[in-house]
């Protein structure tokens, strides 16, 4: 049995050679020749593919044994091992049989070589796309990491710097008395007040020029039969001197309005309201006088015996007090449309 074997290898090898020389050799470029050749190795292939399907043809025909039975394991011990030697006896008789291996003019190892060749170089560019998506992937968590990186060490290097102010601290108040520390104390909320104050008094200015530059033209023009409040942000005395139409539209200004015929209006809608220290006020004038009067109502009832459960009285339904419900900053009395309040923000709003 060595000596087939040996056969076996000796052609393995005299054919491994035979295939370097031709790969050594300039390649053929000629296109009829290579049809021919590949012509040649489909024929070879088909007759190898018929001789041994008549082969199998015959060992069927031959045999009375069901292939498909001893294609699997017999439950029978005898059978079994029968089954065993058989397979043994065909790998026996097969080893000695040179394998099929395609001539020297053949183009079957230059086709299994391309289609390698093709699967390989397939393969890598499935590769490196994954790899450069899993590399997008990496970057963008790296990009997240040391974000969260820079936050953790400026949350670290302020509570270190808080635990160390908050260290002074206690080291100076050991080494003070309780009436100095009093005094500190005292002195620290009258300058919080102080603060306090200041900035009041500067949201206090912002808020009365918001409403005089602003929001008083826009209240007058609702008052006077205009759109409401915030559609129209632009709007010009003498648009509110010509007054609007029924349908919400400022009425033409070339022609001007009567003096009288205007202040009759103004003290239509406003009434005493119109008129500060024996001086007649403008229709936005009027408006901005209102809303101020209407906010110092308001502030009052809340800081009342009642606080934020007390209503103010209003002495008509106004723009004013319709503006402050749409804006969420007052409500009126569930049951009574002319009593109006300052939402509580630290709490829920009524139903």
């Amino acid at each position: 049995m060595a000596e087939p074997q040996n056969e076996v290898l000796s052609n393995i090898r005299q054919y491994a050679m035979d295939a370097r020389e031709l790969q050594d050799e300039q390649m053929d470029v000629d296109a009829s020749d290579t049809e021919t050749r590949l012509e040649q190795t489909l024929k070879q292939l088909q007759a190898q593919v018929q001789e041994q399907q008549a082969a199998l043809e015959k060992l069927r025909a031959s045999s009375q044994l069901n292939v498909y039975q001893a294609a699997y394991a017999s439950q029978d011990p005898r059978e079994r091992l029968k089954q065993l030697r058989a397979v043994k006896n065909a790998y026996t008789d097969l080893t000695p049989i040179t394998p099929f291996l395609p001539k020297k003019d053949s183009v079957l190892p230059a086709l299994l070589a391309a289609r390698t060749l093709q699967q390989n170089v397939q393969g890598t560019k499935e590769a490196i796309a994954s790899t450069q998506d899993q590399i997008t992937k990496t970057e963008s968590a790296l990009r997240r990491e040391e974000a969260n990186l820079h936050d953790a060490n400026l949350i670290n290097k302020a509570m270190q710097d808080r635990i160390e102010r908050l260290q002074a601290q206690q080291a100076d108040r050991t080494q003070k008395t309780p009436a100095q520390l009093a005094k500190e104390l005292i002195e620290t909320k009258r300058e919080q007040k102080r603060g306090y104050d200041n900035q009041m008094k500067r949201l206090d200015v912002a808020f009365h020029e918001f409403i005089s530059e602003y929001l008083a033209p826009m209240l007058a023009a609702e008052e006077l039969g205009g759109p409401v409040t915030g559609d129209m942000p632009e709007i010009e005395d003498e648009m509110l001197a010509a007054g609007f139409t029924a349908k919400g539209k400022a009425k033409s200004t070339k022609k001007p309005v009567p003096e009288l015929k205007r202040q009759r209006t103004i003290d239509q809608i406003w009434g005493k309201k119109a008129v500060v220290d024996d001086e007649q006020l403008t229709e936005a004038e009027a408006a901005d006088h209102e809303m101020r009067k209407l906010i110092e109502g308001l502030f009052a009832t809340l800081m009342g015996p009642g606080g934020g459960k007390a209503y103010f009285e209003l002495e008509r339904d106004s723009a004013a007090s319709r503006f402050l419900v749409r804006a969420k900053i007052a409500q009126f009395h569930p049951k009574d449309a002319r009593k109006l309040r300052l939402i509580d923000f630290g709490r829920e709003l009524d139903d």
